[in-house]
């Protein structure tokens, strides 16, 4: 399986050293494609939006850590973690495409229930705008994806020892006292392992923002994958697609390894760094 993974990743590499059509045969570049992408400015403007995008990281890892935590100790709790888990088990083209629905200005229901309650004057036409059309993206994978981190945190919740929680209540701690300095700690490495995954998919990540927006308006939402992914199907430039997926691999690189390293260092050092 090594062999395959890093064969892959070497030939990939190799190829961004060649302008290929998938029909014909290759033919040597250089740094031509390099150039290409690193001089062109649609490359940065995907490039911002990837980043962009990968915020949502964080606000699906937030939702997880509360809904985790607010429903550890209630009654039916397994069934509500069950509703939970649901729209992890959609997938990234049907979400989407129940988004598109949802939120489209004409049809969808959304926007009429909004201006009947008064908390729109009138419909909004999200998709003209790069504000608004990258904020919907962001909104409908928070809504799918949440639940892995939720799945993660949950599970090394049950782990905390209840005598724990039962010595902090003789100390007369708070529950807010409680979960910082009792419950949180002890989540930290359920919380790296979380980011890690969640970053590592929300900036590789193509089908749902490709079904919601196309990466419109103009490239304003048209994250790396969504490049990459234009590159192949669209003009065939492989040797291309495969240089913007390159720099995606690094881009990824940087932004995982400190909380991998810092898993590492948390476990080597028992969870009492």
């Amino acid at each position: 399986m090594g062999t395959l993974v890093w064969g892959s990743l070497v030939n990939g590499i190799w190829m961004t050293f060649h302008q290929w059509d998938f029909l014909g045969e290759s033919q040597w570049v250089g740094l031509d494609n390099y150039r290409y992408v690193l001089g062109w400015d649609t490359f940065w403007t995907s490039l911002r939006a990837t980043v962009i995008f990968g915020l949502v990281t964080f606000s699906q890892l937030l939702i997880a850590i509360i809904a985790a935590v607010t429903v550890s100790h209630v009654r039916f709790r397994n069934v509500i973690r069950t509703l939970f888990v649901i729209p992890y088990a959609i997938p990234g083209l049907v979400s989407g495409t129940m988004w598109v629905y949802i939120l489209d200005p004409q049809l969808g229901p959304i926007f009429p229930v909004l201006i009947d309650y008064g908390i729109l004057e009138e419909t909004i036409y999200w998709g003209t705008n790069g504000g608004t059309a990258m904020a919907v993206i962001m909104f409908a994978s928070t809504w799918a994806y949440w639940p892995l981190a939720f799945i993660i945190i949950t599970a090394s919740l049950e782990g905390i020892p209840e005598a724990h929680y039962e010595l902090a209540r003789v100390y007369g701690a708070s529950k807010i006292q409680t979960f910082f300095h009792v419950t949180l700690p002890q989540l930290k490495g359920a919380i790296l392992v979380a980011i890690s995954l969640r970053t590592i998919y929300n900036l590789t990540k193509v089908s749902q923002p490709l079904q919601i927006t196309g990466g419109g308006p103009g490239f304003d939402t048209s994250i790396l994958g969504i490049l990459v992914y234009r590159f192949t199907q669209g003009t065939r430039r492989y040797g291309l697609a495969m240089t913007v997926g390159v720099i995606l691999v690094v881009l990824t690189l940087i932004v995982v390894l400190p909380y991998i390293r810092s898993f590492e260092r948390d476990a080597d050092t028992g969870g009492m760094a």
